[in-house]
């Protein structure tokens, strides 16, 4: 098979089937009482979400315009900026001792929203950036059926099967979840092989601004959400939901629906980068989670 026959397999195949099963473990995962528990804690998961959907693109955006390298690693940021949490956010709030049930659903409901204002941002990100050199042909129709195609449907799927065969869903989840895992992070190696002249060009311009989004995003949220008045747990949840995203919708867009693979560096950089936040932010919560209750333990 030749080079070029891979690339179109990877863009064309591997990388939204992968999605699309990663989307089906998440639709495993759900239940009813998930739904429920949107309607819970209004005032803290209406924050979390005005701030995810405002906080992220609003710093995203400006880096684009100010210090992106090229125009399709400025599509990339704004790409990566405007991504919902990820999957794994839930699990590290859980870690964290955050907010396990706000966590949730500020995932379900951002990507729930994500779906519908991901191409108007994708589409007008293409046309600024990248104006008539990008010679891509998107209809914006065409682009909601491809994002609703990947995420939503089999979403939609998984649940389906959790509420109709219970005991199914959990022992198939493992295995679609790893599967799916296993091809995703086989693309990302290939997307890094094809893109290595435009990572030796631009490898530290590329770090520091995803370091720099990701500093700054959660300085501005812990700003807001101590200025808010929220509890430790709520706090956590919320800062979590900011740095785990879902990268992999937005390297489908890049490198499936606009066939740019270098706008796609942004989101693999992130990544390690995100995760190396995440682990602090984790560790930090924990210790002052011990010191709260050691303090009070000695005050009784």
């Amino acid at each position: 098979m030749a080079y070029d026959d891979v690339m179109a397999l990877l863009g064309d195949w591997l990388l939204p089937g992968s999605l699309v099963a990663i989307m089906v473990s998440m639709g495993l995962s759900l239940t009813a009482n998930d739904f429920r528990q949107v309607f819970r804690n209004k005032r803290a998961l209406v924050l979390g979400v005005c701030s995810m959907l405002v906080v992220p693109p609003l710093i995203g955006v400006t880096m684009a315009l100010t210090v992106a390298p090229s125009p399709a690693l400025a599509v990339g940021f704004v790409l990566l900026a405007t991504t919902p949490g990820g999957m794994l956010s839930n699990l590290f709030t859980d870690m964290a001792k955050g907010d396990l049930a706000l966590s949730m659903s500020m995932t379900l409901v951002i990507s729930m929203i994500y779906i519908m204002v991901v191409p108007f941002y994708a589409h007008f990100a293409l046309l600024h950036f990248m104006g008539l050199d990008a010679e891509v042909n998107i209809p914006l129709g065409q682009f909601f059926w491809d994002i609703f195609s990947i995420t939503l449907l089999p979403v939609a799927t998984g649940f389906a099967v959790r509420a109709w065969r219970p005991q199914l869903a959990l022992r198939l989840k493992p295995y679609v979840k790893n599967a799916a895992m296993i091809v995703l992070f086989g693309s990302f190696g290939l997307i890094l092989f094809d893109q290595v002249p435009v990572l030796r060009e631009n490898l530290g311009a590329l770090f520091w601004i995803t370091v720099a989004i990701n500093l700054v995003v959660v300085l501005v949220v812990v700003a807001i959400v101590r200025f808010a008045g929220l509890s430790r747990k709520e706090n956590i949840a919320i800062g979590i939901e900011h740095l785990m995203r879902q990268e992999g919708t937005a390297i489908f867009i890049a490198v499936s629906i606009v066939g740019n693979n270098e706008m796609s560096l942004p989101m693999i950089m992130n990544t390690p980068v995100a995760l190396c936040f995440v682990l602090i932010f984790v560790a930090a919560a924990r210790r002052l989670t011990r010191s709260s209750t050691f303090l009070g333990s000695a005050a009784n």
